[in-house]
Parts: structure tokens; sequence; C-alpha cells
């Protein structure tokens, strides 16, 4: 079900996130970049089939497609969140009206995501895994998902990939926060 190449990124990612509050800002950090992403990318449309689409769709199937590889039962989470937050990028979209209101709310929900990340990684005093693999920013959507997913005892396969025991807990010396 898992390949390889997931399993090893995905340590590669865990390790510069065990401290909950780095957890905590990119639980919703990175959410906040990838509604952002669906949002600037409904600007720009395409005719199909006689129908106007946004080019933020065939984004996100190949984004869950790919996701899909690396990880099937990950994947097809990923395409049960994905598309309720394809159709509110869209509503909202569509709400703001124009194309620089959508553009002014892009910029301020991908820098206030970038922002949380940053600030995660200053609690964790680790540098973002994606400045040494931009492959890690792919990655970050499908930790959020493995984590969960391990906590509520679903995948207790990935957690020695992710340096945690089967309830995600990190072994002590692990990265786990310690009171002074």
């Amino acid at each position: 079900m898992t390949n390889d190449l997931f399993r090893r990124q995905l340590a590669t990612y865990a390790s510069v996130h065990r401290d909950w509050r780095n957890k905590a800002t990119h639980f919703v950090g990175i959410p906040v970049i990838v509604f952002s992403l669906l949002l600037i990318f409904s600007l720009w449309r395409f005719e199909a089939g006689g129908r106007d689409w946004p080019m933020s769709l065939p984004i996100a199937t190949l984004a869950i497609l790919a996701w899909m590889a690396l990880d099937l039962g990950i994947g097809i989470v990923m395409a049960v969140v994905m598309a309720p937050a394809w159709y509110a990028a869209e509503a909202l979209a569509g709400a703001l009206g124009s194309p620089s209101a959508v553009t002014v709310a892009f910029a301020v929900l991908f820098v206030g995501g970038w922002m949380l990340q940053f600030l995660g990684h200053h609690y964790e005093g680790k540098r973002p895994a994606l400045l040494d693999n931009i492959f890690q920013g792919f990655i970050g959507p499908m930790f959020l998902v493995a984590e969960t997913m391990v906590v509520m005892g679903h995948r207790r396969d990935l957690a020695s990939a992710m340096g945690t025991d089967a309830m995600g807990a990190h072994p002590l010396g692990k990265g786990d926060v310690t009171v002074r």
C-alpha cells in the first residue's frame, strides 16, 4: 500500500516535525496554504466539453493521483478532504467577484499559512524540510493525514517511519518537549 519513496520522505519530514507546537501550526498552516493555491488557480479557466473549468480542478486531480501513487490509503483520504476544499475555493472566488479580490485573498492566506509554518519551526528549532528538498512541500499534507491516522490507530504501519509509537507519541529523547 505504501511505497518506499513515501516512507523515506515521510521519515525525513517527520524528523523535523516533533514538537507539538510545530505540528499544531502545520495542522493550520498547511491546509491554509493548499486552500490558497486552489483559490488562486480558480482564476485561470479553460473550456472542455462545452463547459468552463477552473485550472484548480486538474491541478488538484493531479496532486490526488500523485498522493495515491505514494500511498493509496492516504491518497484516498486526501481526495475526500480536497473535494470540499476545492469546492469552497471555487465558492469563495465566486463570492469575491473580481480577480484582484481573489489575488488579495490568496496573498493573505498564502503568506499567513507560511508565517505559521515558520513560527512552528522556530519552536522546533529546526529548519523546514522543504528548504533541503522541495518535494517535502508535497509530503506535508500527507504527513498531516498520516499523523492523524497513526494517532487514531488506523495506520500503525507508518508509525515507525514517522519515528513514533503506534499512538503517535515520540519515544523519549526523540524531540519531545520537556519542561525546564
